[in-house]
């Protein structure tokens, strides 16, 4: 009789424990990652002096003589850049730390001091102006070279690859006039970063 008893006590512990339902567990947790939009260059070197590199043969190196185009090409001040772009062409350097593509924007006020030369904004020079182009490692220079106007320019360089590093220089071509002052002229040139939509 004891046995039944101990027999029938389980089995109604066993049914309870089956119908009893689970709790519901009343909370969860969502993990949110926030990644920034973080936009960061770095350029370098930061001067530039054109026909310091080799000198263009008609005045002395380290000078600019008149209507004559220089370019930030370690390879030559009047040696044009190929077709396409090779890294070898290209003075300066963009560390790019960013973590979203960006578009590269080449600016190129006016000079200051000596004869203050101001830029055309449309590539070409005259009498009391030059013309500026920016360009980069990759593009084909001959139809890809973009003004670099004093403000406003278009991009140089549009979706560039987060953390991707890029080469890139500038084309100078001196005002026609003949230079009135031999005080050095002096501008900044600006390159930003934008985020690419």
């Amino acid at each position: 009789m004891k046995k039944l008893l101990v027999a029938m006590l389980l089995a109604l512990v066993m049914v309870v424990a089956f119908a009893v339902p689970a709790f519901a567990d009343p909370s969860q947790d969502v993990v949110v990652t926030a990644t920034p939009a973080f936009i960061a260059i770095s350029n370098a070197p930061g001067t530039w002096a054109p026909n310091d590199i080799v000198g263009d043969g008609v005045t002395p190196k380290g000078t600019t003589g008149p209507d004559t185009y220089y370019y930030s090409n370690p390879l030559g001040d009047e040696l044009s850049p190929s077709d396409p772009v090779v890294d070898g062409e290209c003075r300066f350097t963009i560390t790019n730390t960013s973590t979203v593509a960006t578009n590269l924007t080449v600016n190129f006020p006016d000079f200051t001091g000596g004869d203050a030369s101001t830029n055309s904004d449309d590539g070409s020079n005259g009498a009391a102006t030059f013309g500026a182009y920016s360009y980069c490692t990759g593009m084909t220079y001959s139809t890809g070279k973009v003004i670099a106007k004093v403000t406003g320019s278009d991009p140089m360089k549009e979706a560039l690859a987060a953390t991707t590093d890029i080469k890139w220089g500038l084309a100078y071509e001196t005002q026609t006039g003949a230079w009135a002052s031999g005080t050095p002229m002096e501008s900044t040139v600006v390159i930003t970063a934008t985020i690419d939509i």
